[in-house]
């Protein structure tokens, strides 16, 4: 299958930053493994923020039947059936929704570069490359931004995030249920944060600094 949406996007709408969007994604993904190059997405869960507010009717959920064989040890990590994957979509059809979807807003996620570098080899391996590349370049990674907003919580993960905020999502490990876990925290991380430092932009710099840091 031949993926039309570099035909209605191009690298250069994508490398124009989204500093002034309104509209993030927040986005999640559930996968066979670890290794972007060998595994595969099972899941790709996703929902909109708009001027910090969670817009569920603009969301994006698709399980992928083309995914192979997914261990039982690591359906019970995702949750995944073999039902759901058999009903599923295929992953060119997957990624041609969600980029249409997307359009060039940002991406938030919680260990963002994990989800990236899933799509960004799945996209080069079902078009082209220099598209792939582009894609995410513009993201939050809510794992570095949260401990620099609330110093004081020694939480981690985004289970333990999630316990320590009180958030509503009390069920993760699902693509869409994480998506909004992670949408919930960055609302909390909107709401703490200092008036300077609610933009995409700011909130990119001091998670560019937290990388320096590191």
């Amino acid at each position: 299958m031949t993926l039309d949406w570099f035909k209605r996007l191009s690298v250069g709408k994508r490398d124009a930053a989204p500093s002034t969007s309104s509209r993030w994604i927040v986005l999640d993904l559930e996968t066979t493994g670890l290794d972007p190059k060998r595994d595969r997405i099972v899941e790709i869960g996703a929902v909109a923020v708009v001027g910090g507010a969670i817009e569920l009717h603009d969301c994006f959920a698709r399980v992928i039947a083309d995914a192979g064989t997914v261990s039982a040890a690591n359906r019970v990590i995702h949750g995944v059936t073999a039902s759901e994957q058999s009903d599923g979509c295929t992953l060119a059809a997957a990624l041609d929704a969600l980029t249409h979807w997307m359009q060039d807003s940002p991406l938030v996620g919680f260990h963002t570069g994990f989800d990236i570098g899933f799509l960004q080899a799945a996209l080069a391996a079902h078009g082209n490359t220099r598209f792939a590349k582009a894609f995410g370049q513009h993201h939050l990674d809510l794992a570095l931004i949260a401990p620099m907003i609330f110093p004081e919580l020694p939480a981690k993960n985004l289970a333990e995030w999630s316990g320590a905020l009180n958030l509503p999502i009390r069920k993760q490990h699902r693509a869409m249920a994480d998506a909004l876990t992670t949408a919930h925290l960055l609302q909390r991380i909107l709401s703490r944060a200092p008036s300077n430092t609610k933009s995409f932009a700011s909130l990119a710099a001091l998670q560019l600094g937290r990388r320096w840091l590191a």
